[in-house]
């Protein structure tokens, strides 16, 4: 069996104006609707961001996370990398390092758990990264 994708992309901390940006996979064997996307939290040196400071960015399209529910016909296919912007400016500057974590839970809709309920997969990962 292939190792795991690593959630956090290697050497994918940017600075952007409105903040800082991050390359995430999906770690699951099957592409997803966005609306199966339950949670995501960010964390950088101990502080976390709240959801309305985050955008998830996929298929040439930047969507707040509270539009995420409602994205049932766009998909995070497993070969794609989608992109977390962060609206933090002055957070993060270029040449600096820092902790990154990233967790975000999946649900599987095709995969019933109990009645209504499908089963959901949180993944949690850490890296330290130079801020680029």
């Amino acid at each position: 069996m292939p190792a795991a994708v690593p959630l956090i992309e290697d050497h994918s901390l940017r600075v952007t104006p409105e903040g800082f940006t991050i390359n995430v996979r999906e770690n699951w064997y099957r592409s997803l609707p966005l609306s199966c996307i339950e949670n995501v939290k960010i964390i950088v040196d101990g502080e976390e961001f709240p959801p309305k400071d985050v955008s998830f960015g996929i298929n040439n399209a930047l969507y707040p996370l509270k539009d995420l529910a409602n994205k049932s016909g766009e998909y995070w296919y497993v070969q794609d990398s989608a992109s977390l912007l962060v609206r933090r400016p002055g957070k993060i500057a270029a040449g600096e390092t820092h902790t990154i974590e990233v967790e975000i839970v999946l649900r599987a809709p095709y995969i019933m758990v109990g009645p209504g309920k499908f089963l959901t997969m949180p993944t949690k990962f850490s890296t330290v990264q130079v801020a680029a």
